[in-house]
């Protein structure tokens, strides 16, 4: 099995880079695979076009985004890292969920029952907000979320001060803890009890 981390963060090695790696040790403590995609700066945002309706991929000039798109089916669950900006994600990581979101309903909803875990890292507020987003996000995808202790947040604002914070260190962990247990559990039943069928999805709008 395996599990797709997403810094959304600008900073490669940064307090959320750090916090995804604690999830890291702990999914390759149940043996399961763990791999970071870092965003940074180089995805554009998403034009509204809606090409990828026709081509199944993003039409945009390739900054990578498509190639993510495919590790993400591959994967069996993704973690959405991001810290706190303005009390929201990084714009970063907006750009990914807008791109990655059309084009997946777009493709047959190929993350559909794959478990999906929001995580946020904040220097003081906006946090709650932040994993709101995520987990709009998610919900909207059809991901099957893990719970933890507290909500999925730990606190640092210089790189490395994250580790510091013992209740988040803990949360991350039996976060990682617990989605590793959902995916094993979604893998056992499987062969039991098939996926319902995908249905035409209705559109209604407001103005007409």
């Amino acid at each position: 099995m395996k599990i797709i981390g997403i810094n959304g963060s600008p900073r490669a090695n940064g307090n959320t880079r750090q916090a995804l790696d604690l999830m890291g040790e702990v999914f390759n403590q149940e043996g399961i695979d763990f791999e970071v995609l870092h965003i940074g700066h180089q995805l554009s945002p998403c034009s509204g076009c809606f090409r990828c309706a026709k081509t199944h991929t993003c039409t945009l000039p390739d900054d990578g985004l498509n190639e993510m798109y495919q590790r993400l089916i591959q994967a069996d669950g993704v973690v959405f890292g991001s810290p706190v900006y303005f009390a929201s994600i990084t714009s970063g990581m907006r750009c990914f969920m807008d791109r990655i979101g059309c084009i997946d309903m777009n493709n047959g909803r190929q993350l559909r029952f794959k478990v999906g875990a929001p995580l946020v890292v904040a220097r003081r507020a906006g946090a709650v907000n932040a994993i709101d987003e995520l987990v709009h996000y998610l919900n909207y995808a059809q991901m099957v979320m893990p719970g933890s202790l507290y909500w999925p947040l730990a606190y640092g604002n210089k790189p490395g001060e994250v580790l510091q914070d013992a209740e988040g260190v803990q949360t991350v962990q039996v976060l990682a803890q617990s989605m590793a247990y959902l995916m094993k559990v979604l893998e056992a039943g499987k062969a039991q009890i098939p996926q319902p069928e995908l249905p035409r999805k209705v559109f209604t709008n407001f103005v007409r």
